[in-house]
């Protein structure tokens, strides 16, 4: 019998974004913070006689950062990797909640595990970071994490917070690389001092499950995208029409998220809007 493993990957939203400078390496620094939220892709893993991957709702593509996992895993192991890897994408592409990234953190948890490779939750990250920048804040064992540097500093928090959340998915798609090149043509840089005061009191908002700690939030890259994409506007005004108490776009977009005091009853969105949850520890 064919052994199937089948695992989610779970997508996080930022809370509060602010970029302090741009780096010698073409990055930018960061300060922001990370919560993982209960949208997940599914992926199928099966052994196979080659090395596949298949992507239902994305574009099929050797350019799968799950590629990038086997090549390092083969490389840093010496060994070879043969399965079929499934992923049913439910975390749009170009959403700016961490599809990719997340993919590939629980993938290599997965081979982690599989695999017995024995690499440590330290290890983990190392390899994760080489992979992209928010790939380690999927591999460590909190719910969230205030993120410095590129995104890939961490500093765990031990979340409570269970407000209801609504995420919006506006009909474009906005690539990070594009979203940091109109940032750097009008936006102006936050000091970090000042906004990482701000990162921390998010984190204590979560760790007492205070909503009013998270009234006024802020993304730097939100000025410069939605004046190319005007539908992101649209859907943030849509939540706060529906109540939300907090409204704001996940990384450098498309989607948008809306915190609520309590859940409510939506009818006619469709795929537009879908109910979530913040991530609690297991």
């Amino acid at each position: 019998m064919v052994e199937i493993d089948v695992i989610k990957s779970y997508a996080k939203i930022n809370l509060g974004l602010w970029i302090t400078e741009k780096r010698e390496d073409s990055y930018h620094n960061i300060v922001t913070v990370f919560h993982k939220i209960g949208l997940h892709d599914i992926i199928t893993i099966t052994p196979h006689w080659d090395f596949e991957v298949v992507a239902w709702g994305a574009p099929q593509s050797k350019e799968n950062i799950i590629y990038k996992v086997k090549e390092l895993v083969e490389s840093k192991f010496g060994i070879t990797l043969t399965y079929r890897v499934e992923i049913k994408k439910n975390i749009p592409v170009g959403s700016g909640l961490g599809g990719a990234s997340s993919n590939a953190a629980y993938f290599l948890r997965y081979l982690n595990e599989k695999r017995n490779l024995g690499l440590s939750t330290e290890e983990l990250i190392e390899l994760g970071s080489k992979i992209g920048a928010d790939v380690p804040f999927f591999l460590i064992k909190e719910n969230a994490a205030i993120a410095t540097g590129k995104g890939n500093i961490l500093e765990p928090i031990k979340s409570t917070f269970n407000f209801p959340l609504i995420v919006g998915f506006p009909p474009c798609q906005v690539m990070t690389p594009w979203a940091y090149d109109a940032f750097d043509r009008i936006g102006t840089f936050s000091k970090f001092s000042e906004v990482y005061k701000n990162a921390v009191k998010i984190a204590e908002a979560l760790e007492n499950n205070n909503l009013g700690g998270l009234l006024g939030l802020q993304n730097d890259f939100e000025e410069a995208v939605q004046s190319q994409y005007p539908a992101i506007a649209e859907y943030k005004e849509l939540l706060y029409n529906l109540g939300a108490r907090v409204v704001s776009m996940s990384g450098s977009g498309s989607a948008v998220y809306g915190i609520f005091e309590r859940m409510i009853f939506l009818e006619n969105y469709g795929e537009d809007l879908k109910p979530s949850m913040f991530l609690e520890i297991d």
